[in-house]
C-alpha cells in the first residue's frame, strides 16, 4: 500500500487539482465549463486524501444514487484501479462504502434519496463532495454541512462542490458564494491539458450556435435561463403502476451520450425515465445494455439506419422515429411531463432547452442543438406513441401489429411501410 500512496501526484493532474488541494476554505465551489477537469480533479483529491490521511470519513453524494453510480462513484473506482490501490481496499458493494482499514478511513457513496445515511455515520464527516451541486438546494447543502464535525486532527473539514454555471439566479451564486468561508475555483477546458482537441473545438463552436451555451460550457460563466421551450414538467419518484401505453425513445451518440428514454402514458399523463445516458457506447455495448431492460418498442434517430438495422437483427422491435422537431415539441408540450427524480441528466437538460435567436435577436421557432440528447430521446418516444395511439388527449384508435413494420425474416426496418402506416394512423 505504501507504494501507491503518492500515485495520484505521479499520474497526470491539472492545476485544478492543485488549487483544490491548496484551499483552506470550509467550502470549495468548483464552477466551470465542460471538460475543465473539475470532477476528475476532485475525484483525484478525494483519493489522495483517502490514501494519505488517517481516521477520516468521506461522503460522495449526488441527487440520486443511480446518477452517482454513472458518474463519480464509477470514476473513483476506476481511478483506484488505475492507480493499483483498489485491490488493497475493502469495498462493501451493498452499502456502497470503500474502507481503508490500515488508515481507518471510509468513503461513503449516497444519493439524496437516502438522506438519513449521512446522519448515521458515527463521529461525523471529514470531507463532502457534492457532484452536480446545482441539483441540490440550499437546505440540502446546509444539512450536509452540519455533518462536518469529525475531529480534524490538525487539518480542516471541507465540503467540495462541482457544477456547471447554468443558472445565474440559483442559490449557489446568489447565496452560497457570498459567504465568507467559501472559495470559488473557476476553470475552463483550457485548464485541462489532457482534453481532446476535437472536443475543445466543438465547445468553441458553441459561440456560433448560442451565446448562452458558449458562456456556460466554454467560458464557465453564469448563464441566463431565457427563451425556454419546456416549463411543463415536474419530478416524480417513479412511474405509476397502471398505464395506457409505453415505449422507448433512443438518441444515438458516441462523444455525446447515447440516451434511452422510457416514455409512458397513464391516464392522459406523460412520464419519462432516463434508462441509459452514457458516452462512448458502441452498438454492441448498447445492445448489451438493452438486455437489462424490459422489452418494448424502440423509436430511434432515423439518421442512423445501420445501427437501427443491427439492433433490429439482435431481436428488438426498433423503428425510425418521426424527427419532425416542431411537431415533437408540440406533442410534448400538450401535457405536463412527469420526469423521474433519478433522471438527473434529463432534468438538467430540459431546464436549459431553449429556442435560437437570429443575428438580430429575434427568437426563432427552433431549438438550439446543444445539450439536447435526453430531450431528443424523450421526443422520439413521445412521437412513437403518438404515431400508434394518437395524442394523449385524443381518443385512442386501433392499430395493426407492430411487427408488420419489419421485413419478413430479416428483422430490418421498412421505413416506407412505417411512413405509410404513420400517415394512415
Amino acid at each position: 500500500m505504501q507504494a501507491v500512496k503518492e500515485v495520484v501526484r505521479q499520474v497526470g493532474y491539472t492545476s485544478v487539482f492543485e488549487r483544490n488541494r491548496n484551499s483552506k476554505a470550509r467550502t470549495v465551489a468548483n464552477v466551470g465549463g465542460s471538460g475543465s477537469s473539475k470532477s476528475h480533479s476532485v475525484a483525484q483529491l478525494m483519493i489522495d486524501k483517502f490514501l494519505n490521511e488517517k481516521d477520516k470519513q468521506f461522503v460522495i453524494a449526488r441527487k440520486t444514487m443511480p446518477a452517482l453510480r454513472r458518474s463519480s462513484y464509477g470514476l473513483i473506482i476506476n481511478l483506484l484501479q488505475e492507480y493499483g490501490a483498489y485491490k488493497y481496499l475493502d469495498h462493501n458493494k451493498t452499502d456502497n462504502v470503500i474502507s481503508h482499514l490500515q488508515n481507518h478511513n471510509s468513503m461513503w457513496f449516497m444519493g439524496l434519496d437516502e438522506p438519513s445515511k449521512a446522519k448515521s455515520i458515527a463521529g461525523g464527516v471529514s470531507y463532502f463532495w457534492l457532484e452536480e451541486a446545482d441539483e441540490f438546494n440550499l437546505d440540502d447543502y446546509l444539512s450536509f454541512k452540519l455533518q462536518l464535525r469529525r475531529p480534524p486532527h490538525g487539518g480542516i473539514n471541507q465540503c467540495f462542490l462541482t457544477f456547471n454555471p447554468i443558472d445565474g439566479n440559483g442559490w449557489i451564486p446568489t447565496v452560497l458564494l457570498k459567504q465568507d468561508d467559501v472559495e470559488l475555483i473557476h476553470s475552463t477546458v483550457l485548464d485541462n491539458p489532457f482534453a481532446d482537441p476535437e472536443y475543445v473545438k466543438s465547445l468553441m463552436k458553441m459561440a456560433e450556435e448560442d451565446e448562452n451555451y458558449y458562456r456556460v460550457y466554454f467560458l464557465g460563466e453564469w448563464g441566463r435561463l431565457e427563451n425556454l421551450i419546456f416549463t411543463n414538467y415536474t419530478q416524480v419518484d417513479s412511474f405509476p403502476e397502471t398505464w395506457d401505453s409505453w415505449g422507448y425513445g433512443l438518441d444515438f451518440g458516441y462523444t455525446h451520450p447515447t440516451v434511452l428514454m422510457k416514455v409512458l402514458r397513464s391516464d392522459n399523463k406523460l412520464y419519462w425515465h432516463e434508462c441509459i445516458c452514457e458516452s462512448k457506447l458502441t452498438n454492441s455495448d448498447l445492445i448489451e445494455r438493452l438486455s437489462h431492460f424490459e422489452r418494448g418498442d424502440i423509436y430511434a434517430d432515423g439518421a442512423e439506419p445501420q445501427r437501427i438495422k443491427e439492433i433490429s437483427n439482435a431481436g428488438y422491435n426498433i423503428f425510425a422515429a418521426n424527427k419532425d422537431v416542431k411537431l415533437g415539441i408540440d406533442a410534448c408540450k400538450r401535457q405536463t411531463i412527469h420526469i423521474t427524480k433519478s433522471s438527473t441528466t434529463t432534468l438538467k437538460q430540459i431546464r436549459s432547452y431553449r429556442r435560437k435567436k437570429d443575428s438580430n435577436g429575434v427568437i426563432l421557432d427552433e431549438p438550439i442543438k446543444l445539450e439536447d440528447d435526453t430531450v431528443d430521446a424523450g421526443r422520439y418516444g413521445v412521437m412513437g406513441l403518438v404515431s400508434r395511439f394518437g395524442f394523449a388527449t385524443a381518443r385512442p384508435h386501433s392499430t395493426e401489429p407492430i411487427k408488420a413494420l419489419t421485413f419478413a425474416g430479416s428483422g430490418g426496418v421498412n421505413n416506407k411501410v412505417l411512413d405509410r402506416w404513420i400517415k394512415r394512423n
